[in-house]
């Protein structure tokens, strides 16, 4: 059980990091607004409902990386139940994103792209740490 719980954990760090080292070059492309305050969610409502969609897709991609990197460490760390351990992470990153697109809002496009990526990129990160062990075997 130990194991599993690192598994899901580091998934979720990895998961975390991915997503902000891609967010970060995204900020490289598309800089925020200057003077912006991360803090003031005010702001960053206003900066959000002028942002470019080559930024949005940005964070989409950021949250597709970040799922399929996490679910990838999970299933690799753990030593059964592969596909379930990186959907646990798959899940728990869509968690936060839900939580980041309540807080600020985000285009009805946007929640219907986010809320269909982070499961399937994990489920697709176990794939590519396990190939060619089904998933149904991948329990045992």
């Amino acid at each position: 059980m130990g194991r599993s719980v690192l598994a899901v954990l580091l998934g979720v760090v990895v998961g975390g990091l991915l997503v902000a080292a891609v967010e970060f070059l995204s900020h490289l492309i598309y800089p925020p607004p200057p003077g912006l305050d991360p803090a003031n969610i005010e702001a960053l409502k206003a900066a959000m409902a002028n942002a470019p969609a080559g930024a949005l897709l940005f964070v989409l991609l950021a949250w597709a990386l970040g799922s399929l990197g996490g679910g990838w460490l999970a299933a690799s760390i753990a030593r059964r139940s592969h596909t379930r351990h990186a959907l646990i992470v798959g899940a728990v990153l869509m968690a936060m994103g839900i939580l980041n697109m309540v807080m600020i809002p985000h285009p009805p496009w946007f929640w219907l792209a986010a809320l269909v990526l982070f499961l399937p990129a994990a489920y697709l990160g176990a794939r590519l740490a396990r190939p060619g062990v089904p998933p149904e075997t991948s329990r045992a």
